[in-house]
């Protein structure tokens, strides 16, 4: 008869991994909670103007983001199209039938511009919170009306979660600064997110979603040769997660090992006092 026994180094390491493991397997399994946003894909059209297959102005439940006031301008325009999958994109709307647009003719290069939403939920400790948003790549077309419209340039984009305290300061929480490699006509998903602990400055503000065309005149293009520019947006989610504060986790962790070690012990010494007796 023999006994296999395992160095108590070896066996602390692979209680501490099986409990980490456990526990990060307890955390995936917790469920997103989808919070509230006011015409996330953009297909209440109320309050705009119709013309074909686009809408213009603000779309309901956002406000304007224009830091450079260049809206209002009649070569500015703001609203949704709703795409077919032929004209300007290869797809319909990832969402619905309508995406929002920020389109641009003749103010290329002065400035961003976009929408914005504060949201009736406010920020909450021990939590993750992701935001996904289809962003368009609008291709050059014809509108119903026959007029051609050249978008074969990008103008970049930017998507921020952010907080808003008691006095409207904003902090900003998570970016996406135009890292998506878009085709044209063509969606891609953006997803931002951060993890929330139990001492983050930001808890009880509300949370904050802009969505911005960064109007940049394309490389090797001036502001009087650039051709139209337009960003388009749809399908605006956020998801709320419970998360374990790590510190929390940690000790977990570390109460499953020092348990496994005492079992250890315990079985250590009956298995010494069984080899004892069969000497």
């Amino acid at each position: 008869m023999y006994f296999t026994i395992w160095k108590t180094a070896d066996r602390v390491r692979y209680l501490t991994v099986a409990a980490m493991m456990s526990l990060s397997i307890a955390a995936t399994q917790a469920s997103a909670a989808p919070l509230a946003i006011v015409n996330a894909g953009f297909e209440d059209t109320s309050g705009q103007t119709v013309f074909n297959e686009f809408t213009f102005g603000t779309p309901a439940g956002w406000t304007l983001h224009d830091p450079n006031g260049i809206i209002p301008d009649p070569n500015v325009f703001t609203g949704t199209l709703q795409t077919n999958g032929v004209d300007f994109f290869n797809t319909t709307a990832p969402e619905g039938d309508r995406v929002a647009l920020l389109f641009n003719s003749e103010r290329e290069g002065e400035g961003e511009y976009g929408y914005r939403q504060v949201l009736g939920d406010t920020i909450q400790a021990n939590t993750r919170y992701e935001l996904s948003v289809e962003v368009g790549n609008i291709g050059s077309g014809v509108a119903t009306n026959g007029q051609f419209f050249d978008l074969s340039e990008f103008p970049g984009y930017r998507i921020d979660l952010f907080a808003v305290d008691q006095f409207n300061n904003e902090t900003l929480l998570a970016q996406d600064l135009n890292s998506l490699l878009i085709p044209e006509a063509e969606f891609s998903t953006s997803v931002i997110g951060i993890d929330i602990g139990a001492g983050h400055v930001n808890i009880g503000d509300f949370l904050g979603i802009r969505l911005v065309n960064l109007n940049e005149i394309p490389l090797g293009f001036t502001q009087e040769t650039s051709p139209d520019l337009e960003v388009d947006f749809d399908d605006v989610r956020l998801d709320a997660t419970a998360i374990s504060e790590p510190g929390v986790v940690a000790l977990a962790v570390l109460g499953v090992a020092a348990l496994g070690l005492g079992r250890l012990a315990a079985r250590r010494r009956r298995e010494g006092a069984l080899a004892a007796s069969l000497a």
